[in-house]
């Protein structure tokens, strides 16, 4: 095995700021820090919203501040370099993609836009042979996805639905958004959803039927509506995927003896936010039961069901899942890819993480 250089270009937050002030800087390279840990020297890593958030200190208050700089991207793909002493399914050479934590996310541990990284073995995975390694900076998002759609699926039968998602209604705003765009995918070429309604801006109406041939059967534009009912008639939907902050609002298109609203834009629930992140505050639990009673506030009178997901990536058999869809074209990213190197192209892309606007699919960064 080649020795590794002692420094890496990286992408960093130099201090807590917008994507306007992010840098490619020279970084130590990391060392295994466990006997299952494995470097890979990294060929793509994607941007999130996470990463963005993080980086304008929004967590700070809550989770405590993180030393600076900033080092960015949860997920990649790349080609090991070395393994621990304990690492049975990676030698150097193999060709893998991987995430930077599961569950409790170590929020410290991320910095896989950069030439090299550190993974768990538990969150390291064999790359398909004809998926590229941009490819896989989706990989979160397939697994958020696929979670949530079985997750719904659960709840619906609890609501004594019978069957699958064959000939049933499904609502996904934020069609081109990067989990969005994942979802209809799923929804329509892995589970046979009947009716699948999206949403979009203006400025991207044309592009769904462009990028997702044949998978909206109806499109539309909420920026031309008040509501959603007054393009979706309440009361005829069987499941709602929400990915962006608007769960409310998609309450009332739901069949109310049967509906089920997944979210990932939602205030989690406090059991959940203790199994996603370390100890908080006891006021942020608070808070959170706070919004619960809400939801359900909403929905009283109906049997309709909300359920906030976070993908949890440390649950193996759902990685290698997620894989099998890119690997059989289940699923097939939506991309824009910029070089590590060209930070006015990255500071542009970024932003548009970091508003939620303007941007189409996942941003992935080329390193190599």
């Amino acid at each position: 095995m080649d020795k590794l250089p002692s420094t890496m270009r990286a992408l960093v937050a130099p201090k807590y700021c917008w994507p306007a002030e992010y840098e490619v800087a020279d970084v130590p390279v990391p060392a295994l820090r466990g006997p299952k840990d494995v470097v890979i020297k990294m060929h793509a890593a994607g941007v999130t919203t996470g990463d963005t958030q993080l980086a304008r200190g929004l967590s700070k208050n809550v989770l405590g501040s993180i030393s600076l700089p900033i080092k960015l991207g949860v997920e990649g793909a790349g080609v090991v370099v070395a393994v621990g002493s304990e690492v049975t399914q990676f030698r150097p050479g193999d060709e893998v993609y991987a995430f930077a934590f599961g569950r409790p996310m170590n929020l410290a541990d991320g910095g896989f836009c950069a030439e090299y990284a550190v993974a768990k073995e538990s969150l390291t995975l064999h790359k398909p042979a004809g998926c590229s390694f941009e490819d896989m900076c989706c990989m979160a998002h397939v697994v958020t996805a696929y979670q949530s759609i079985e997750a719904g699926l659960r709840l619906m039968r609890e609501n004594g639905v019978t069957g699958g998602l064959e000939g049933k209604t499904v609502f996904v705003p934020g069609a081109l958004s990067a989990t969005g765009s994942v979802a209809i995918q799923l929804l329509k070429r892995q589970y046979g959803v009947g009716r699948l309604i999206a949403s979009a801006s203006t400025a991207k109406m044309g592009l769904v039927e462009e990028l997702l041939p044949g998978l909206v059967d109806e499109l539309v534009d909420y920026t031309r509506i008040e509501n959603l009912t007054d393009a979706i008639p309440a009361g005829t939907v069987d499941l709602v995927y929400n990915t962006q902050w608007i769960v409310t609002s998609t309450f009332a298109l739901l069949r109310p003896a049967t509906g089920v609203v997944v979210s990932i834009s939602s205030v989690p629930p406090p059991a959940l936010l203790r199994d996603m992140l370390p100890p908080l505050p006891f006021f942020v639990y608070w808070l959170a039961a706070l919004a619960q009673a809400w939801y359900a506030f909403r929905l009283r009178g109906t049997r309709v069901r909300h359920h906030m997901i976070s993908g949890d990536l440390s649950v193996r058999e759902d990685l290698e899942r997620a894989g099998e869809f890119l690997a059989t074209a289940k699923v097939r990213p939506l991309l824009r890819v910029v070089g590590l190197e060209d930070i006015a192209q990255v500071r542009a892309e970024a932003q548009k993480v970091a508003t939620g606007k303007g941007g189409v699919g996942k941003m992935a960064v080329k390193i190599v």
